[in-house]
């Protein structure tokens, strides 16, 4: 293929090869993946080529001046599939390396690597070949200026620095004027102009490039720009957008597809219990009562039965959201929504019920950003989300400092939020511990639903998240005994408001 490759000649049915361009921060990753897929198309991000031969030159020793060993891994690196067609898995001689490629090490020193003008040499033919069969978005800083400069569509996503810095410090949980906001933007602006004065390929929108400013812009909105862009590029081109939004399936990548569930960010919610989440907290009841007793305290209706929810809970026992869950989904009619580490939907049949019973799956290597659009999405669409705040189990079933992101999520919809504590389930099935001990009390304490904003976006400053956090958290010790409340005692006994 060579460099001014044109695809406007090819079969109708093709579908087009969209260039996906812009700076750091600017979204083209989250935004081009989701618009691929309401649109039917594949999706690439280059840079995941880059970082999946920087994470195999940092396994074999191999120096960012060694330019002919590091051309001669570009062979060993492939991209595979997910259930949505996004070339979104690493495997290296058929081993998913997904993770590992999103890790520290790689991060500092992908630039590197990347800069090395004979290892992008060495990938275009790659990133060439993913895009000829079309229907498919390819996203970088490249792509319509050297990668694929015959591309039926060229798109550059920009925004300013501040913007950019904004959601970058936002995904961190950090204060975007304070120090740490202030440190993330001047790391993009020296990331950009490394980018834009490099020698080989910088970055810079293509001639013919449609610019696509989204300063201000929600994710939804800036999807819908990039939506809107392609089927009015079709429309001209008259190419058929794909029949439902069925992504159509490109040439196979040399390595075999790695399988992975579907991107947990754009799964279909739905609200409504079905037979078979009945049916589990049924069976999850039974099996419960037979190995200890469960006592639900609280008045379960207060729960409000429409609209957005929160509900936040302690952790302290894998056994918390089996109880939580057996016993409440009877009680609320709804169907809750919760978060899951994709390794439990590797399971043949607990993935199969995950996955049909209210649970989405996080990629951990790239969860924070992910998981939070998720939450927002479910919390948008009038539905139940359960959290744990803390992130994961407590070593010694005391509560540990949790994180901000459940308050961002209820300063930013207005959400309310249900506390609720398990006490004692630490001393029924221990951490560290395979299966439960038999007998002994848990007792489930729901709290009465509260507001930390009556809706609006709310405050962004760190302090300002802190102490909602601190308010969430205080709201769940308050329900626990003495000796689970660990780092939260001091606001178990402050006064509660409203």
């Amino acid at each position: 293929m060579s460099d001014r490759t044109s695809f406007a000649d090819s079969p109708p049915g093709r579908g087009l090869v969209v260039a996906l361009d812009g700076p750091g921060s600017s979204g083209k990753s989250s935004v081009g993946a989701a618009a691929a897929l309401e649109l039917g198309y594949r999706f690439v991000d280059t840079g995941l080529l880059y970082r999946a031969l920087t994470w195999l030159a940092l396994q074999r020793g191999v120096a960012d001046s060694d330019t002919a060993a590091l051309v001669a891994l570009v062979t060993e690196v492939a991209l595979a599939p997910d259930a949505q067609g996004r070339l979104a898995h690493v495997a290296v001689a058929g081993r998913d390396v997904t993770r590992e490629v999103h890790g520290p090490e790689v991060d500092a020193a992908v630039s590197a690597f990347s800069r090395v003008p004979e290892v992008r040499a060495a990938l275009l033919g790659r990133q060439r070949t993913i895009a000829a069969d079309g229907r498919i978005i390819v996203a970088g800083r490249d792509i319509g200026t050297v990668v694929l400069p015959g591309a039926d569509l060229k798109l550059y996503l920009d925004a300013s620095i501040e913007e950019r810095a904004r959601r970058r410090a936002e995904e961190r949980g950090v204060d975007p004027e304070g120090p740490d906001g202030q440190a993330i933007r001047d790391e993009l602006r020296r990331r950009d102009g490394i980018d834009a004065t490099r020698a080989v390929a910088p970055l810079r929108a293509a001639d013919d490039a449609r610019v696509l400013r989204t300063d201000g812009n929600r994710f939804e909105e800036s999807v819908r720009l990039v939506v809107r862009a392609v089927r009015d590029a079709e429309a001209s081109a008259k190419r058929p957008p794909a029949p439902g939004g069925t992504p159509v399936p490109g040439p196979p990548p040399p390595a075999a597809p790695v399988p992975g569930p579907p991107p947990a960010a754009h799964e279909r919610l739905d609200g409504h219990l079905t037979p078979l989440i009945s049916g589990v907290a049924l069976i999850a009841r039974l099996v419960a009562s037979a190995v200890t007793r469960v006592r639900i305290e609280g008045d379960i209706d207060s729960i409000p039965r429409t609209g957005p929810v929160i509900i936040a809970a302690n952790h302290a026992s894998n056994a918390d959201p089996v109880v939580v869950g057996a016993w409440l989904t009877p009680r609320l009619g709804r169907r809750i929504h919760w978060l899951g580490k994709r390794e439990l939907f590797d399971w043949p049949v607990i993935g199969w019920l995950a996955r049909n019973g209210g649970v989405h799956p996080v990629d951990r290597s790239t969860a924070d950003l992910d998981a939070f659009r998720l939450a927002r999405r479910i919390l948008d669409e009038g539905h139940v989300l359960f959290v744990f705040p803390e992130g994961t189990r407590s070593p010694d079933g005391r509560l540990q400092l949790a994180k901000d992101g459940v308050a961002m999520l209820a300063l930013r919809t207005g959400a309310p939020i249900v506390p609720i504590a398990v006490a004692d389930s630490d001393l029924v099935w221990p951490r560290g511990r395979k299966l439960p001990r038999i007998g002994g009390r848990i007792t489930v304490r729901i709290g009465r639903p509260f507001h930390l904003a009556e809706g609006g976006d709310g405050t962004r400053t760190r302090a300002a998240k802190a102490a909602a956090t601190a308010r969430l958290m205080g709201r769940i010790a308050a329900l626990l005994p003495a000796r689970q409340r660990g780092v939260y005692a001091a606001e178990a006994e402050a006064p509660v408001e409203g």
